[in-house]
């Protein structure tokens, strides 16, 4: 018998302390025949909602069953949302995976005046999948959330303005003020944008700075649209380092 978990699984709900059940038909594939989970072997296991569960595998095939051992709600010391414009080609597929490993909760595809999202309701399914893949390798207990693309200008004109939004805004710019090694862990609500690959319209930029976005650059140079949102995410996760344990490291 080992301890040691050779896997990280997805949940849509995890069952009570001493219940047995069997996953789903992609959970049981991934355990049996991606980690070769056997009998006796322990595993963990997120609803991606924060819930944490460790599992003990007591049938690996032809079937899988697992017992719920113990289980933890994992508080979340921050929210961030990103905004971000259609990059070219196919490349949100990348971008999707990186944000979800990085923690990033709110994926919000944004139509601007320059470019739309095309194919995005296609391939939410595939974006998903990425997701929850990312959730397993991140060993993470929060699922990224994706959304249905909007227009930018009407995020913006339902969105809370002055004191009363209650959350921290940036944007990420060339122009703006260097982002800052973080010292201190970043808690509450975070929003950022990130403009598509032609760039925001100066209208839009107005307007987003009339929303209380604050430019950050992120680099010397001129970002692709992925890029710029792997970095802006890179810098949340290394301020929340400072907030949070991490569940663990390495690949999955």
């Amino acid at each position: 018998m080992s301890d040691a978990a050779p896997g990280f699984l997805y949940l849509r709900a995890v069952p009570a302390v001493g219940q047995e059940f069997e996953p789903d038909a992609d959970e049981a594939h991934y355990l049996s025949r991606v980690v070769r989970a056997r009998p006796g072997e322990r595993v963990t296991a997120s609803d991606g909602c924060g819930a944490l569960a460790t599992l003990e595998v007591l049938v690996s095939r032809p079937g899988v069953r697992l017992r719920v051992l113990a289980r933890e709600c994992i508080a979340r010391t921050s929210v961030w949302t990103l905004l971000c414009g259609a990059p070219e080609g196919d490349r949100a597929d990348w971008l999707i995976e990186k944000l979800a490993e990085l923690g990033v909760a709110v994926f919000q595809p944004v139509h601007t005046q320059r470019a739309e999202w095309e194919r995005a309701d296609a391939r939410r399914e595939r974006w998903q999948r990425l997701a929850v893949a990312a959730l397993r390798q991140s060993r993470s207990a929060w699922l990224l959330e994706i959304r249905e693309p909007v227009a930018l200008a009407d995020w913006l004109a339902q969105a809370p303005t002055g004191p009363e939004a209650g959350e921290r805004r940036v944007l990420a710019s060339a122009s703006g003020a260097p982002a800052s090694i973080a010292t201190s862990p970043i808690q509450g609500a975070i929003v950022g944008a990130v403009g598509p690959s032609p760039g925001f319209s100066e209208d839009e930029l107005k307007r987003l700075q009339m929303h209380g976005f604050e430019g950050v650059a992120l680099a010397g140079n001129r970002l692709r649209t992925e890029t710029a949102a792997m970095a802006l995410a890179s810098w949340w996760a290394a301020a929340d380092t400072l907030a949070a344990p991490r569940l663990g490291a390495g690949p999955a």
